[in-house]
């Protein structure tokens, strides 16, 4: 059985997803399936997966949920129900991953552990420029700044630090650039389904899993990936049902560790 799987959450950007599934033929590490994540697409992301599937190298499954608006924790939990590797690495369809960001995962993850890291925000002039072609050859990774590799170094040492002081809302945690052992994310059972709508569920994972006694590990500056600008799929603008915040119920007294509405579902 694959030794992670990666899980990727994708509604309605044919143009970057494509990218990012060409992204993970490239990966250096190749003891992998890939779990698409769909919260809701069209047919069009449908026959993405369909070609790709058949010259992709490792296996792919995909999961689909209707169209409800955004339900990310939702459709991320049902494809970790699909998957089987020791670790859960989940990422976003509009994000192609640098060659080495499954390996570098690998190398850190493991039981009892999570990690995070950063993204590189690509502009959306390049984004426009973006073919197959190029994206095969790598060429997308040449354009991390100085001003990127900074920001990496710079967060991971505040990591550090805040790891180091106690804090419990650390390291700094982005959906799109976290991995956790799959005994943790069973541990704290999964993303909270009631975060129905965008934000703040990947840092309430965080915190669940730092008072589970997940291990927390920074891989800001080792592992990354390359966030396309949504210029090149404005399919996505015209279907994008309005979001709502989710600070209050985040923010609420008493968060259990172990999420009533989860991984694991009462009937």
């Amino acid at each position: 059985m694959p030794r992670v799987s990666v899980i990727i959450s994708i509604f309605d950007q044919p143009n970057a997803f494509t990218f990012a599934l060409l992204g993970y033929r490239r990966q250096a590490f190749r003891d992998f399936e890939l779990i698409v994540a769909d919260d809701g697409s069209d047919g069009e992301t449908q026959a993405i997966i369909e070609e790709f599937e058949r010259s992709a190298g490792f296996p792919v499954k995909h999961v689909w949920q209707e169209n409800k608006g955004y339900r990310r924790a939702r459709i991320a939990n049902e494809a970790v129900r699909e998957s089987v590797g020791e670790i859960l690495l989940l990422s976003d369809g509009d994000c192609v991953p640098h060659r080495d960001f499954v390996g570098v995962h690998a190398r850190y993850g493991g039981a009892g552990r999570f990690c995070t890291g950063g993204y590189v925000r690509l502009d959306a002039a390049y984004c426009r420029t973006m073919t197959r072609e190029n994206v095969e050859a790598g060429e997308y990774e040449r354009q991390m700044t100085r001003d990127d590799a900074w920001r990496f170094r710079w967060q991971h040492w505040k990591n550090r630090f805040n790891l180091l002081f106690g804090s419990q809302k650390a390291p700094k945690v982005y959906g799109c650039n976290i991995s956790v052992g799959r005994d943790a994310y069973f541990g704290v059972n999964g993303y909270d389904e009631n975060f129905d709508g965008f934000g703040k569920e990947d840092s309430d994972l965080r915190n669940r899993l730092r008072r589970y006694g997940a291990k927390p590990v920074s891989l800001w500056g080792k592992a990354w990936v390359y966030h396309v600008d949504d210029a090149i799929d404005p399919k996505i603008r015209e279907r994008r049902i309005p979001r709502r915040k989710n600070t209050a119920y985040y923010n609420r007294p008493g968060v259990p560790v172990y999420c009533q509405k989860g991984l694991l579902r009462k009937p």
